[in-house]
């Protein structure tokens, strides 16, 4: 496994496992101002970056396909429960705000259907007293032992909710703010092991190279997190930079782990100016040490 691991420009990777085979579903990278509309899956038998087959657009978000959206198709995630796809993406309404939609289908790369309205909105998270600076960023956290969903999100600040057994809706009064997340920005992702609640999330922009990823730990789902460490950072010597966004993917069944990420394009100088619009996807794996904590992560 080398990086990057999709030929061409995508950003802000999920990952999951189906049938034996990898599916991965990022944003459509390459257009200033982050302005693309179309989301694809691709599918891998061994996650080798020479191996990912293209299934082609699963999601227009300025098409009918979307009611509510317009365009902007950002940072999605993918989560599939008893043999149904249910695909959690961003885009913007007319009037220029960014919202969490779902689209569900019984295929992990085809026949999508999105909901009539947005899932969650600003004013949703307003009416809840959340703080928020814009609701993007979607994660899923399925908790085993009850089989419960919850979505954490968030810009600026991080929040969870509940979602209702069709995996569709929010449980009221369940939306709070996550405490903790240490120079918190986007994109907050949450994995269980040995009975603690790993998290991570991305700091600073995504056009800075220093774009990174930090981690701490909690006993409980809804924070607060205790701050340990920064994971996953640029490597400026071999041109690494802007490492950020990404996913912890387990292997089902095993104690293996992953972090799918992207970084600048490279070689960097080539986007120089717009390397933020410009980015690839990469998988590293992810170690833990003695103590249940994550280990930094050698990007490559």
């Amino acid at each position: 496994m080398s990086n990057p691991v999709l030929k061409g420009l995508y950003a802000d990777p999920s990952m999951i496992k189906y049938g034996g085979r990898y599916y991965l579903y990022p944003t459509t990278d390459g257009f200033t101002g982050w302005s693309g509309t179309v989301f694809h899956a691709f599918s891998s038998d061994d996650l080798d970056n020479g191996s990912w087959t293209d299934e082609g657009i699963i999601v227009d978000v300025a098409s009918e396909q979307v009611p509510w959206a317009i365009g902007s198709a950002w940072a999605p995630a993918m989560f599939e429960k008893n043999g149904r796809f249910y695909f959690y993406f961003c885009a913007k309404r007319a009037d220029g705000v960014s919202c969490i939609g779902v689209a569900v289908s019984d295929s992990p790369a085809e026949g999508f259907i999105a909901q009539d309205e947005p899932l969650l909105t600003m004013e949703i998270c307003r009416e809840n007293g959340i703080r928020m600076g814009q609701t993007i960023d979607p994660s899923v956290y399925e908790e085993k032992e009850t089989g419960d969903v919850y979505l954490l999100f968030g810009n600026g600040h991080a929040a969870i909710v509940k979602l209702t057994d069709d995996l569709c809706h929010l449980c009221p009064g369940t939306m709070k703010n996550i405490d903790g997340a240490h120079e918190f920005c986007e994109a907050i992702d949450v994995q269980k092991r040995n009975g603690v609640y790993h998290f991570t999330w991305s700091c600073g922009d995504t056009r800075s190279p220093d774009y990174r990823v930090n981690y701490g730990v909690s006993d409980h789902l809804y924070g607060p997190i205790d701050f340990h460490s920064t994971i996953l950072s640029k490597d400026a010597k071999r041109d690494i930079l802007g490492t950020g966004h990404h996913c912890m993917f387990r292997e089902p069944d095993e104690d293996t782990w992953y972090i799918v990420h992207h970084r600048f394009g490279t070689p960097s100088v080539k986007y120089d100016g717009h390397n933020g619009y410009n980015r690839e996807v990469c998988i590293e794996p992810l170690e833990f040490d003695e103590n249940n904590r994550m280990k930094p992560v050698a990007v490559r």
